[in-house]
């Protein structure tokens, strides 16, 4: 009897370990509503440096990205399009690379954001502390945050990813997308309402921790 009770004891236990083990649906350290990691310091392809204290936005949009990915590359003017639909808006954007791949390093960052024109500030942190505190996992990966810069969606762009092919063809993995996450998140939290989805699963390169 003892034996069967101390099993089950322990079955209990486990269950509790490992419902605790996720924080959101897809991702392990962060649940909605958490505080927004802060960050220092941070080298960026402007040449200034960022800390989190410098964004006053009534919307925060952190946003994983990494140069050589090619479903970075492939959603690049979607982010684009992203940053000039809230032109004039309360909307501080800010890109982040952790890779440490050459590639991925700032000097890649300057080349590939002034190639494609990138319209936001694009962070670079070697320590690799902003990604794992957020939990990112993949590249790209979208966190909003609203005015108390608690989080309010992460996830996808939108409903349907896309990649670029080598030869720089773009390809959506289910069509033209009809159902924009990120910017529905972001015009929610403006107006002080929920998000929903609060959270949708990333897709997209992993994110490369060392």
């Amino acid at each position: 009897m003892r034996t069967s009770f101390n099993s089950r004891l322990a079955a209990v236990a486990l269950v509790a370990l490992c419902s605790t083990a996720q924080a959101g649906e897809f991702n392990a350290i962060l649940d909605i509503g958490d505080p927004m990691p802060a960050f220092s310091d941070l080298p960026a392809t402007d040449g200034e440096r960022y800390s989190n204290t410098d964004l006053d936005a009534d919307v925060v949009v952190l946003v994983s990205l990494a140069n050589h990915c090619p479903w970075v590359r492939g959603m690049d003017q979607g982010l684009i399009d992203l940053v000039a639909s809230f032109e004039g808006q309360s909307v501080d954007v800010v890109g982040f690379s952790v890779n440490r791949r050459e590639d991925d390093q700032l000097p890649a960052m300057i080349e590939h954001g002034e190639k494609v024109g990138y319209n936001f500030t694009y962070v670079y942190d070697d320590s690799q502390e902003i990604g794992r505190a957020l939990g990112a996992t993949r590249t790209p990966e979208y966190f909003v945050f609203d005015k108390d810069r608690k989080l309010a969606y992460m996830g996808l762009l939108h409903d349907s990813p896309a990649r670029e092919t080598r030869s720089g063809e773009i390809l959506f993995t289910n069509g033209e997308p009809s159902q924009f996450f990120a910017q529905n998140a972001v015009r929610s939290t403006l107006l002080g309402n929920a998000s929903d989805p609060a959270e949708t699963r990333a897709q997209g390169c992993s994110v490369k921790y060392e």
